[in-house]
């Protein structure tokens, strides 16, 4: 079994004044050492998914498997293989980093030998070694959150399910983040991720899915997902964008600012030469994840 992480035909409906289907028959197969996107706007059903997978949550309808193991019926097996970091988690207080890695280690049955070495590991790749001994109550927010990361990354758990792990934290500690991430996968761990960071699931993806009112629009690789758009470039004019010669590509516009999308790259270079001309600012380069992104997801206004 090449598979880590499976979903088939997952249904999740909330049961308040007025039922919410959460999920809508979602099929999601990870491969083992693979780091997996979950990209979605808020209220998608990323976290349902998650909460699914990690045994939190029992589905309607459906089935999901870990490592095998039906996270219904075989929950208890399901979860040695898991750990998870939890979107809105928080420390507590009087616990230290190196508390949180070394005794949630032991709870999993880990030796003291092997937690002991785990959480150092741990520590030092989220750069919070010097830090270890030091309260939460005292850390900043950033360094809570990474406390809870390398608790999770201490656990030498088969799967990672990580809910929005880098929300929160800094451009530079973000990025830090990523590189332990793409190291863990390296050492054929699977993680599944959960965020609504665009550049971030363009950077670490394996592969994703784009997940959209409880549906899954799109999977494959970032490269896979961006060719779904037939536009290949685009073209950011700022100035005034009447002055523009008429065309007949896509165009989004911020006020006095312009995304216009075109076919190929040819097209690209003249129209940024004929608004140079007009005396106005354009630049071009490849089309993004994000752009894509929000095509799909009907979030755009043109």
């Amino acid at each position: 079994m090449n598979e880590a992480v499976s979903s088939f035909h997952l249904v999740k409906v909330y049961h308040s004044k007025e039922p919410v289907e959460a999920l809508k028959g979602v099929d999601i197969n990870i491969k083992k050492g693979e780091l997996y996107t979950l990209l979605g706007p808020n209220g998608a059903g990323k976290t349902t998914f998650l909460r699914i997978i990690s045994t939190q949550l029992l589905p309607t309808k459906g089935e999901a498997y870990v490592m095998g193991f039906n996270v219904v019926k075989e929950a208890e097996k399901a979860r040695e293989h898991i750990a998870v970091v939890p979107q809105d988690v928080m420390t507590y207080g009087n616990y230290t980093p190196w508390e949180y890695c070394y005794y949630f280690s032991l709870l999993r049955g880990m030796s003291r030998r092997k937690a002991k070495e785990m959480s150092e590991k741990a520590l030092r790749a989220v750069e919070l070694w010097e830090l270890r001994n030091r309260t939460c109550s005292t850390l900043s927010g950033g360094e809570k959150k990474r406390a809870i990361i390398a608790s999770v990354l201490a656990s030498d758990a088969d799967v990672l399910l990580l809910d929005e792990p880098t929300s929160g934290l800094d451009a530079v500690t973000r990025r830090k983040v990523w590189a332990v991430l793409r190291e863990l996968v390296q050492e054929g761990k699977t993680i599944l991720l959960t965020t609504h960071i665009m550049e971030e699931a363009e950077m670490v993806s394996d592969r994703l899915a784009i997940i959209n009112k409880g549906e899954v629009i799109a999977q494959g690789s970032p490269d896979e997902i961006k060719a779904l758009a037939k536009e290949r470039f685009r073209i950011l004019v700022e100035g005034n964008v009447k002055l523009l010669p008429n065309h007949n590509n896509r165009v989004v516009s911020f006020g006095n600012k312009q995304i216009i999308y075109v076919e190929d790259e040819d097209e690209a270079i003249s129209l940024v030469s004929k608004a140079l001309k007009k005396g106005l600012k354009a630049e071009t380069a490849p089309i993004t994840l994000e752009d894509v992104f929000i095509k799909l997801v009907g979030g755009e206004i043109e």
